[in-house]
């Protein structure tokens, strides 16, 4: 009877201590080793890259608890970071192409209005030019006129002044020909720099367009489902770029801490994805320390203790 009592007593015990482990072996469960995984190569990036950014990623992590190894990159663990392709890479791609386009249209819009600022400030050197030389050509033009009258009312000119007056009016003649060529000159540029106005104004129509219809597509904030969190594993399935892979990969190295989605659209942890620095917010810090910042308790060594058990025995 003491035999089953006793028995019966080991089995709840250990029970009781399944149960609880089960419940909380997520919590806090480091060093947490992790390997990259399944990499689809249409996401065009190398796996030397992904482990430089999945470093990067860690670190933030270890350094805001005081350089302790959380993570610790190992070929041979069964814990995976893995890149699947699907709809939503396709997606970032397109955005991706899609802002690449848009700052290729702003950069031309902008070097037009450059040009139509180069234009318009000859035009107005040139049509300076040509008000001073229609200036002056019309004053030498009402003296050469009034001289011819005045030797008119006198009877007329001897050979010399008349060859003269021949000259004169040739000269004459040759500045009016270049006012003439000067101002069909300017008139063309300023139908340039219309024409290139009017292109410049259709051109942003057409951007603040393009721009609208972006902002339409993906202007909105999401939840955060560029990747997830299970239990031997991570699964990434959208990124731009490395800065916003690492903020992606530390968000998922977040939930294998145990931390639950923080307030603070600066945070790694928050629910929404945000543009933001490469570092942890308060409330990042805070969770952390909250889960982990026990990691000498005595439920924390022996979880600890227990995992080791499991993974030399391949359970875990």
């Amino acid at each position: 009877m003491r035999s089953f009592f006793w028995l019966a007593l080991l089995i709840t015990l250990a029970f009781a201590g399944v149960n609880w482990y089960t419940k909380t072996v997520g919590v806090c469960p480091v060093p947490l080793y992790y390997s990259l995984g399944t990499i689809d190569e249409r996401f065009s990036i190398s796996k030397e890259e992904l482990k430089v950014v999945s470093l990067a990623a860690e670190e933030l992590w270890e350094k805001a608890i005081g350089d302790e190894n959380l993570f610790v990159y190992d070929e041979t663990s069964e814990f995976k970071i893995n890149f699947i392709y699907d709809e939503r890479q396709k997606m970032a791609s397109t955005e991706e192409e899609w802002r690449i386009r848009l700052d290729e249209q702003q950069t031309k819009h902008e070097e037009l209005l450059l040009l139509i600022k180069e234009l318009g400030d000859r035009y107005q050197i040139e049509e300076a030019s040509y008000i001073n030389k229609r200036k002056e050509y019309e004053s030498m033009l009402s003296s050469y006129n009034a001289r011819v009258e005045q030797f008119n009312q006198e009877g007329g000119v001897s050979k010399e002044v008349y060859s003269a007056l021949q000259v004169e009016a040739k000269e004459l003649n040759t500045k009016q020909q270049e006012i003439i060529s000067l101002e069909e000159s300017i008139n063309d540029l300023a139908d340039t720099i219309n024409q290139y106005g009017e292109s410049g104004n259709q051109n942003i129509a057409d951007y603040n367009a393009e721009v609208l219809e972006y902002n339409k597509t993906f202007g909105t904030l999401e939840t955060f489902t560029q990747g997830d969190y299970g239990r031997e594993r991570i699964n990434i399935y959208k990124f731009a770029d490395t800065k916003e892979l690492q903020h992606v990969i530390a968000h998922e190295f977040g939930h294998a801490l145990g931390i639950p989605h923080v307030e603070g659209e600066q945070s790694v942890m928050y629910y929404l994805m945000t543009e933001r620095d490469s570092s942890l917010s308060e409330q990042d810090i805070a969770a952390l320390k909250a889960v982990c910042g026990n990691s000498q308790t005595f439920g924390s060594r022996l979880r600890k203790v227990i995992r080791d058990v499991l993974t030399r025995l391949n359970l875990n």
